[in-house]
């Protein structure tokens, strides 16, 4: 054989071994990814939502922080200003205003808030009224109304007593940009 021959057989061998190792590296890389990417989904999707009364969560945002100022201010007007709202209730849907910022639900039509007809894109504020405690016959899904694009609160309003804990081990699947909190505003 050539030296010429064996220099280029060589070098070609060289470089084969060298994109070997390279594609495995790569491999190894995107492996590595998958499972650290898979194990935060599965750590995000067991956490539970910190559910705290709508007092403490407003107390926390009344602090003298100019941006928290705004959010509690903006949170206020959702509560308690006559805005734009979205009304699912005993399976029926209304609207009042052009652009709902707002949507009032009861426990039992939380099952028609994924219909696509809705006008979701700009609710912010989700409020779930819970009449009675026997109304609660498994677990809270959120899933939905967390998905709405621009929905950053979810206030659960019950007419019974309930513990901040209780209600926490009720609520399943909230994701993490949105904050929940309740009230118990008994009617009687």
């Amino acid at each position: 054989m050539r030296s010429e021959d064996f220099s280029q057989s060589t070098e070609t061998s060289f470089l084969q071994s060298r994109s070997i190792v390279r594609n495995t590296k790569i491999a190894f890389a995107l492996i590595l990814m998958m499972f650290s990417l898979s194990n935060g989904f599965s750590q995000a999707s067991n956490q539970r939502a910190q559910i705290i009364t709508k007092d403490a969560f407003l107390n926390s945002l009344s602090v003298s922080s100019t941006r928290n100022s705004t959010e509690y201010n903006n949170v206020l007007g959702l509560l308690n200003n006559s805005n734009s709202s979205l009304y699912l209730s005993n399976g029926q849907v209304r609207t009042y205003g052009q652009i709902p910022v707002c949507m009032y639900t009861d426990l039992t039509s939380l099952s028609i808030a994924d219909r696509p007809d809705l006008p979701t894109n700009d609710i912010q504020l989700v409020t779930i009224k819970i009449g009675r405690a026997s109304e609660i016959t498994g677990p809270i899904d959120l899933t939905t109304i967390c998905n709405y694009k621009n929905v950053k609160y979810i206030h659960i309003k019950l007419n019974f007593d309930m513990e901040a804990s209780q209600l926490t081990r009720l609520i399943k699947n909230c994701n993490p940009k949105c904050v929940v909190f309740f009230s118990v505003e008994k009617i009687s």
